[in-house]
């Protein structure tokens, strides 16, 4: 824990949600398991690279499983692990009250 007294944890979630890609995809994989190229097809101007460092992170900060499901060839399934799921919940109420508050925000 830090000692700082403008420290607050959530800090540290945003900074690894904030990048562009990390909400959708764990939005992507909320209801199902998917494979690496599903979720790229599903993900439109998301590099194979970026994909790979996001899922990397997200894996990771325990937001999503990595399974491997055929070893010839390999196949790996990617999905959300239980605080995956609750981050989701987090995630729509964010964004639940970014469409209520769009007018405030958009004057920042």
């Amino acid at each position: 824990m830090k000692n700082n007294k403008t420290y607050c944890p959530a800090q540290e979630a945003f900074k690894i949600l904030a990048n562009k890609w990390s909400l959708i995809i764990i939005k992507k994989l909320s209801g199902e398991n998917l494979r690496f190229n599903r979720i790229k097809k599903k993900i439109e101007g998301i590099s194979s690279r970026e994909l790979s460092k996001r899922l990397e992170v997200l894996e990771e900060i325990g937001a999503i499983n990595r399974d491997i499901i055929s070893i010839k060839p390999i196949m790996v399934e990617y999905s959300l692990t239980e605080a995956g799921k609750e981050l989701t919940d987090a995630i729509e109420i964010l964004h639940n009250w970014t469409i209520k508050n769009k007018r405030n925000i958009t004057k920042v």
